[in-house]
């Protein structure tokens, strides 16, 4: 009697959305035993897609009259290992997303590298003559659990320290410890932006073998991109350094996860699906590896503060390093609040003239000062361009793209921009209401302060980065070169320059518009605000600088309470400010959000669907007390690329998990069609 072959039922996750409502797999046979995390090609529908082999067993006698379909081809065996795709299994619970659509982060394209794997980092391999501090060497005890006296029980670490408290060097030592008890580990350091690369890579590479060091982003190659990822899965690369990107990788045996400026919402993607936030998806990877995780900041978020008093974080405070380390007597530079409505003022005598610059008299003196003693100055704006925006001169209707409902910004060009677009306008743009040609710019933006900084200090090397600036591939490094080099006196930026910097010859910080980061109608902007502060007074100031520095902070509502918090630099007030806001109102820690958002570029449709919805959610929350759910609304930018969008905010009062949601609300948010976006744990709700 012949046998009959041994065929294999393979099930498997397609790279594709699927409805959260329904199976995240399909069954396939297979002629070969096909194990955990291959990869694979399979018919679809009508088409055929990649997918990735969740299980395997032995084909037995089906219940039921039905056919398999075959597995097409075998890409990759082992292409994914089992903690990747715990990680991805959580992922899509946590955010609500098809298993497929997050398992294709996992998935780099399999492209070979054209030049060797290794990367081409330059890196100063001279190690450092530091001696730790009493505060950071119990730090590093803590973390690398080298003491009985340390009885944590906890392996997530919430590293609270100022600007020049040495922070970097706590993840270094506590990495070489842990090495210590086992080489092969690997370590992720996670970034919130590719612009702190450069630093990050000086630091590390003067304790580890550059050969051991991967720098990893979206902005590699392809082919660079997967040759890296393999140097991973086979354990050479032991010091990841990377964007949230990083947190897909294939690590081997991964021993810490070192979240560096963990306050920075670059961290969250909140712009494409999977809406995840590296933050608490690192959490979870390190759960995952039983690895230690630490979350660095000088200005923690809300939520992770909170997490040290339940004890869900263990907090570790290191101070700012004494005198005899920073070079200096006096360790910390002064803030100043600068009232720009005296500016403006002329006295009763007409002897005092107003000043018309968006550079305050005393920023003025501050930079001369600056220049004259060959220190670097640092102008901090919030927004791009030469405006914040343009208004018409006779009916006073505000200049917006044709295409997002955003007003664009005057450029050095004289033309228009959007900066949610590609939207460009010439100079002679006129309103769409009255049809004048007249314009009048309101606000301030990187351009039009680099312009008054040339104006008025002359031939002072002046350079600027924004994202415009940024665009150009490699200028990010290529002006931070410049900046440590001396060979720039005055760097205005956005954002981008707030965090990471560390250079000894800045003797002055900037804000020039503090009142622009208050604009927002949004529970989370005062923290934003009062981090951003900070995070750029602390630019200045720095180890080995011969000047304290300085910091002027300009403003037309010195009132503001966040001011008081930050010109006495008291955290544990702002937070505990915060914290009862919070409370009282059930907003995260003490609660959960998910933002509903529907685009579509027919705003009839998007209204009656988003009413569609907020019915049915509406109606299976009826018995629950404590899920509440706003109507549909327009958020600030209510149009973006030529599509209107419509929003929901649900609130989950009590309780913080996902899966306390009713199972026919799941259902309903599993069946959105996509042009719907689920965003847990948002960055505005505004």
């Amino acid at each position: 009697m012949e046998t009959k072959p041994l065929k294999f039922i393979v099930d498997v996750a397609p790279i594709a959305r699927l409805p959260l409502s329904k199976q995240q797999f399909y069954s396939y046979l297979s002629e070969t035993q096909l194990p955990q995390g291959t990869m694979v090609m399979i018919p679809l529908f009508n088409r055929e897609t990649e997918g990735i082999v969740l299980a395997c067993k032995p084909e037995t006698e089906k219940v039921g009259d039905y056919k398999l379909k075959s597995v097409t081809k075998v890409l990759a065996l082992n292409f994914l290992n089992a903690k990747q795709l715990l990680l991805a299994q959580q992922l899509s619970e946590y955010y609500l997303n098809s298993l497929g659509v997050v398992l294709k982060h996992f998935m780099p394209k399999r492209v070979n590298a054209r030049n060797s794997s290794h990367q081409s980092l330059v890196i100063s391999h001279r190690k450092p003559n530091i001696t730790l501090t009493p505060e950071q060497n119990i730090a590093v005890s803590a973390i690398a659990d080298n003491h009985s006296k340390f009885k944590i029980q906890n392996s997530k670490f919430l590293l609270f320290g100022p600007a020049s408290s040495g922070k970097t060097e706590v993840y270094i030592h506590a990495i070489l410890e842990l090495r210590k008890k086992n080489p092969q580990q690997q370590f992720l350091i996670l970034l919130p932006e590719l612009t702190l690369t450069p630093q990050a890579l000086a630091r590390y590479g003067a304790y580890f073998n550059p050969r051991e060091i991967v720098l990893l982003h979206s902005k590699l190659g392809k082919g660079e991109f997967y040759a890296l990822w393999q140097r991973i899965a086979s354990g050479e690369a032991k010091i990841i350094i990377s964007t949230r990107i990083g947190i897909f990788a294939p690590f081997q045996e991964l021993g810490g996860i070192f979240v560096d400026e963990e306050q920075d919402m670059s961290f969250k993607q909140w712009d494409m699906n999977p809406r995840y936030d590296a933050r608490l998806s690192a959490e979870l990877l390190a759960q995952n590896h039983q690895a230690k995780i630490v979350f660095g900041t000088a200005t923690p978020r809300i939520e992770s503060f909170q997490k040290t008093t339940s004890g869900e974080f263990s907090l570790l405070k290191i101070p700012t390093l004494p005198a005899e380390i920073m070079g200096r007597e006096k360790t910390v530079p002064g803030i100043e609040i600068v009232d720009m409505r005296k500016e403006k003022w002329t006295d009763f005598a007409g002897k005092k003239q107003p000043n018309h610059s968006l550079l305050s008299m005393r920023l003025q003196e501050e930079i001369s000062y600056a220049i004259s003693q060959n220190l670097q100055t640092i102008l901090f704006v919030n927004h791009q361009g030469m405006n914040t925006f343009s208004v018409c001169a006779a009916c006073k209707a505000v200049l917006k793209c044709p295409k997002c409902d955003r007003a664009v910004v005057l450029e050095q060009t004289g033309g228009y921009k959007c900066l949610h677009c590609n939207f460009k306008a010439d100079a002679t743009s006129s309103c769409k209401a009255c049809g004048s040609i007249a314009f009048t710019n309101i606000g301030i933006g990187t351009q039009l302060v680099e312009r008054e900084v040339k104006k008025l200090f002359g031939k002072v090397r002046v350079t600027r980065l924004d994202s415009t600036a940024a665009k150009k591939p490699g200028a990010s490094k290529e002006i931070f070169d410049n900046f440590m080099q001396g060979n720039i006196d005055v760097l205005i930026g956005t954002q981008m320059i707030t965090k990471g910097w560390d250079n000894p010859m800045v003797g002055l910080v900037g804000v020039i518009d503090s009142d622009s980061l208050f604009s927002s109608p949004d529970y989370l902007t005062d923290e934003r605000a009062y981090a951003n502060i900070m995070q750029i007074a602390g630019r200045t100031g720095r180890v080995g600088s011969r000047y304290v520095g300085h910091v002027l902070i300009q403003t037309f509502n010195p009132q503001r309470p966040v001011f008081d918090f930050v010109t006495s630099r008291n955290y544990p007030g702002f937070y505990a400010k915060e914290i009862a806001q919070r409370q009282a109102l059930h907003y995260p820690p003490f609660g959960k959000i998910i933002k509903l958002s529907c685009k579509d570029a027919d705003k009839n449709k998007i209204t009656k669907d988003a009413q569609i919805i907020y019915e049915k959610i509406s109606a299976a929350l009826k018995t629950e007390k404590n899920i509440s759910l706003t109507e549909p609304s327009e958020p600030l930018v209510s149009k973006v690329r030529g599509k209107f969008i419509l929003q929901m905010i649900l609130k989950i009062k009590t309780g913080s998990e996902i899966n306390s949601l009713p199972a026919s609300m799941i259902k309903i948010l599993g069946s959105l069609s996509s042009s719907w976006a689920v965003d847990v744990d948002p960055i505005s709700i505004a």
